[in-house]
């Protein structure tokens, strides 16, 4: 196992206002960010990126975690996966879509409201160009923001994936894995 030591009861005094900024919009600190505050400096920048695509960007929540529960399966998170389903449902996205995605479902059966952005994601992750007309199309939808905000998502997630795995963090206790 490849696990750090938990540092967040030995932090600093400028690692612990990186931990309390971090903790104020998130309510605590878990799941990659253990291991970030090894780095606090990066910890905020990765943190800073995070808090914006879930909280201040232009995209409709079901979209969003759409585009994240997606990026998710590919890479076969865990932890993200059980992160954020509920949040998706919170957030609108229906249970049988969620279900879709978990289960590694034909993307094209998507209803209408999500089938392009899943769509953007799947090229992201494949990296591949988006294709012209559903360039067009997705920016019609939600715009050069939103279509910017899906394929940086596919990418953020992506990071946080890697340091999940990179260092062992657990699912949350009492938490079954989806896959």
């Amino acid at each position: 196992m490849a696990k750090l030591p938990d540092s967040l009861g030995t932090l600093d005094p400028a690692a612990q206002k990186v931990y309390e900024r971090i903790a104020a919009k998130r309510g605590k600190i878990r799941g990659p960010y253990v291991p970030l505050m090894h780095h606090p400096a990066l910890a905020e920048h990765v943190a800073g990126l995070g808090e914006y695509l879930r909280f201040d960007a232009t995209l409709p929540g079901d979209i969003r975690e759409l585009a994240i529960l997606i990026t998710a399966r590919h890479v076969a998170q865990p932890f993200e996966w059980v992160m954020h389903a509920p949040v998706a449902k919170k957030e609108g996205l229906p249970d049988d879509v969620v279900e879709r995605i978990r289960a590694r479902g034909d993307l094209a059966a998507l209803p209408a409201r999500y089938l392009r952005a899943a769509r953007v994601v799947q090229h992201v992750l494949a990296r591949e160009s988006v294709p012209h007309p559903l360039h067009d199309e997705i920016q019609q939808e939600v715009g050069v923001t939103g279509l910017l905000e899906l394929v940086v998502l596919a990418g953020y997630y992506q990071t946080i994936a890697a340091v999940l795995f990179a260092f062992d963090v657990p699912l949350p206790e009492g938490t079954l894995a989806p896959f």
